[in-house]
């Protein structure tokens, strides 16, 4: 221990941003931590708000989201995750699409407003937003159409989550909205794919409806390549094209057997149970579930993670698939995945594999499929072949038959779950849309313009099979895109984040780390058939007790080196062991990093490489250190601290998109904020 080193980095904005993890890990940037203290505090009604402002979908994803934001969870490394999404039904069953208290949607004066305050949150002494007229990121300020003669006409294809959140910002931002669908109603494959016991329709159908309301023109029934092509729409007078379209085309696996009679496809078989068709499945089904590609790895490390998403996006429908066939009329349903099943477990799939398990499906890890058997053109039986993970030779992780552990399993029929992709054929050479290497449409990763003039594309089209809040994410920045390629690049982003003291009371309570993680309520298993919904919703009393369970990540201490004296006493006092007092020469920066060699040098007037050599000067300088994944926000330090030299303040941040002339005065005003 007399020689440990550590690798530091410096507290800035960015810092404190990331140390809310939660919101940091949702892609469209939800303040998790938000909602579920206002559930705390018992003020619902700015906690819905505060859920809905980055997200059109809430109560959608409060019953179907993958929840990154609960796998990022500080509170999960100490027992287990805050029950971040249920929290968040908990909200939308108040005020939401689905609740008879719903509040007012955006008026048509909320649409003409054109600085948005995104993905941030109102202070703790702000006064409570008392209407809904707020929740799309606040929009406030001038016109919209200033600068502009008139909106533009925007075609968005597809009415998944993707397309209609994009849909729903720039309806907001003032433009003219046309939605064209292939199926018969808006949802895309929240809508096809996913379970009603899961997602109701009536409740995707009400806030798919609230996006109508806002002037949004919906056309269903209307194929892209068959009804109208891109030409056609520029033709049309469309001033710029959102391709949205979602993965709803089944991978199909390349062995024996597939062309037999029973043999069907997950999403095909998904997309049939909820339009209402009757498929007979047999009494003994086999389900294969592959995950993403074996060496998408090879492909670099935004490649990796799309493959990882995908493989969790597969898992999801595995399950998915498995448990409707259950509510099919199906004894048995057997899932055999070529992984392990702590890696299933790993996976953002893990409620649905729990859900399946608790119903009586079997998993069969670590099995390959070898070929399916038939008779008379009929499925009859699946061989597999153990499987076995390896690194191949170029250290990537891949899986590998093992020989002669091949084994028959007798089944009526055979789902296959290996992957989903876009169906792309409508594009034609002459429209000049380019496609990656990976088969997906090739766009700009900022802009998300495509290699076609106007044309822009986001969602699974993009970066392949992902969740819902991943789809809202992507819609949001295509809309942002879209409307600044409009206004030919006049629109700005201003950040600013700044801290504000916080009372003792607004702490996370002591006996709070005594409160166990609870689920909320499913119903029976003997009443689990047909639509019925699963998932029950917390009472008021469970969802408040769960909501006190939240770390606070948002609340910082806040360091001031004048006043410190280094008597140790924050060290001593923290239960957490959260601190270390050490000498500069035992801290290294992190690679890139030179922030950390300018602050020691502007305090200490010598270069940190003096103090790492060792001397004489090594008494002049010490540095505080904390670990900033135990800290529980208890505020121990700030009260044991004799000078004051530690505080608590919470962190709020924001950003405002700008669209006038008046931009530079609005930054500099804005200057003062921060």
């Amino acid at each position: 221990m007399v020689n440990q080193r550590y690798q530091v980095e410096i507290v800035d904005i960015d810092y404190y941003r990331r140390a809310i993890s939660c919101q940091n890990a949702c892609p469209a940037h939800t303040d998790a931590q938000g909602y579920v203290n206002a559930i705390a505090r018992g003020d619902y009604e700015q906690g819905y708000i505060t859920a809905r402002q980055p997200n059109p979908f809430a109560s959608i994803c409060g019953r179907v989201c993958a929840s990154p934001c609960e796998r990022a969870c500080r509170r999960g490394k100490i027992d287990a995750p805050v029950t971040i999404r249920t929290l968040k039904r908990f909200l939308c069953e108040h005020y939401g699409a689905e609740a008879r208290s719903h509040l007012p949607t955006l008026g048509e004066a909320d649409r003409k407003a054109g600085i948005a305050r995104l993905n941030g949150k109102p202070p703790h002494n702000a006064q409570t937003v008392e209407s809904f007229n707020q929740l799309s990121g606040e929009w406030r300020g001038k016109e919209v159409g200033k600068g502009r003669a008139e909106s533009a006409p925007v075609a968005v294809i597809g009415a998944g989550p993707a397309g209609l959140t994009a849909a729903h910002d720039l309806a907001i931002l003032g433009h003219k909205v046309t939605v064209f669908e292939a199926a018969s109603d808006a949802g895309g494959m929240a809508l096809l794919g996913i379970p009603e016991y899961r997602l109701p329709r009536d409740v995707l159908k009400l806030e798919s409806g609230e996006i109508l309301d806002l002037g949004v023109e919906l056309k269903v029934n209307t194929r892209l390549g068959v009804d109208f092509s891109l030409a056609s729409l520029q033709e049309q007078g469309f001033k710029a094209i959102l391709i949205a379209i979602g993965a709803y085309k089944d991978k199909w696996l390349n062995i024996e057997g597939v062309d037999l009679d029973g043999v069907l496809a997950a999403v095909d078989f998904l997309t049939h149970v909820k339009q209402g068709h009757r498929i007979n499945l047999g009494t003994k089904v086999a389900l294969v579930g592959g995950g993403g590609e074996a060496d998408g790895a090879r492909r670099g490390a935004r490649q990796r993670e799309a493959d990882e998403v995908a493989a969790d996006v597969t898992l999801m429908t595995v399950m998915d698939a498995a448990r409707q066939a259950l509510r099919s009329g199906v004894s048995e349903v057997h899932v055999f995945y070529r992984g392990t099943l702590e890696e299933m477990r790993a996976s953002q799939s893990l409620e649905e594999l729990d859900g399946a398990l608790e119903e009586g499906i079997v998993i069969h890890p670590e099995t390959l499929p070898k070929r399916i058997l038939g008779s008379q053109g009929k499925v009859t039986g699946f061989e597999t072949i153990a499987s076995r993970s390896q690194l191949d030779d170029k250290g990537q992780h891949t899986f590998v038959p093992v020989p002669g552990s091949e084994s028959i399993f007798e089944c009526n029929s055979v789902i296959l779950a290996i992957g989903q992709e876009s169906d792309l054929s409508f594009i034609r050479p002459k429209d000049g849309v380019n496609f990656s290497n990976q088969g997906v449409i090739l766009a700009n990763t900022d802009t998300l313009a495509t290699t076609a003039a106007g044309v822009f594309a986001a969602g699974d089209a993009v970066r392949g099979p992902r969740t819902v809040i991943d789809a809202v994410a992507g819609g949001h920045r295509a809309a942002r895109a879209i409307d600044n390629y409009l206004r030919r690049g006049q629109v700005k982003t201003l950040r600013r984040g700044w801290l504000m003291p916080v009372a003792d009371e607004d702490l996370p309570s002591h006996d709070s780390l005594d409160i166990p993680r609870i689920n909320p309520p499913r119903i029976a298993l003997d009443r689990r058939t047909g639509v019925v919904e699963v998932e029950g919703v917390f009472d008021e009393s469970s969802a408040k007790e769960q909501a006190q369970r939240c770390l606070k990540c948002h609340i910082q201490t806040v360091f001031n080196g004048d006043l410190c004296i280094l008597c140790g006493g924050c060290v001593d006092v923290c239960p957490q062991n959260c601190y270390k007092m050490v000498r500069l020469d035992k801290l290294d920066k992190i690679e890139g990093d030179q922030e950390l060699e300018t602050i020691i040098e502007a305090r200490y007037g010598i270069p940190l490489e003096v103090f790492q050599k060792g001397g004489t000067v090594l008494d002049q300088g010490t540095a505080m250190l904390k670990d900033e994944t135990r800290c529980v926000r208890c505020g121990l330090c700030a009260k044991r601290c004799p000078t004051g030299a530690i505080t608590m303040q919470a962190f709020q941040f924001e950003e405002e998109l700008l669209y006038d002339e008046d931009t530079e005065k609005t930054l500099e005003e804005a200057g003062t904020k921060q």
